[in-house]
């Protein structure tokens, strides 16, 4: 497994995203502190969000999965979408092979879908992983995951998309995200 740079400038940085009902949430990267947060949106979700989400009706060990998310290490970064102290929605990568890629995943509260969560995250995550030099995300989605796909069209990068059976690789070519200098995110979608 890769590594990656983290900027401490960049890796704790709070940045604001106007969603699609024109609220404005929080978007920075999860610490210790943010474990039962992440918990609690995992259990928001229905049989089918943690199918699409984990792959799985029944995921093993949500505490581990939240433990991953909010441990903080050079190989993994996972950015919180919060209104207020509430958690909306996580986006996260770890870094795979070969080096400059990393795999990533998103999640979004059950009852926080189509405001624009998920395409706020993954855009800001984007900007932080070109920081951290990752140039590509890649990512397994079941091929009825339909939220995620508006997600990814939403964030308006560069994708290529191979089928395996239900399952789409995506590959993100982030060497084509915008300037990390941008001040706020609008978000679209999920």
């Amino acid at each position: 497994m890769g590594r990656l740079g983290t900027s401490d400038e960049t890796s704790d940085r709070v940045t604001q995203a106007v969603l699609l009902d024109g609220s404005t949430v929080s978007l920075r990267r999860l610490g210790s502190g943010d474990f039962d947060a992440v918990v609690a949106l995992a259990e928001t979700l229905t049989d089918d969000e943690r199918y699409r989400r984990f792959f799985t009706l029944h995921p093993a060990d949500l505490q581990a999965w939240a433990r991953s998310l909010t441990e903080r290490s050079s190989v993994q970064y996972a950015l919180g979408a919060f209104d207020s102290k509430t958690l909306l929605g996580v986006a996260n990568y770890f870094a795979c092979q070969p080096p400059g890629y990393a795999e990533v995943a998103v999640v979004v509260a059950h009852n926080e879908h189509m405001r624009g969560v998920g395409t706020a995250l993954l855009r800001q995550l984007g900007l932080v992983g070109r920081l951290n030099r990752v140039h590509h995300f890649v990512a397994d989605i079941l091929a009825e995951n339909y939220p995620m796909f508006r997600v990814m069209s939403d964030a308006g990068w560069r994708f290529k998309r191979r089928r395996d059976g239900s399952v789409l690789e995506v590959d993100f070519d982030l060497d084509h995200v915008e300037s990390p200098e941008v001040p706020e995110t609008r978000a679209f979608g999920l």
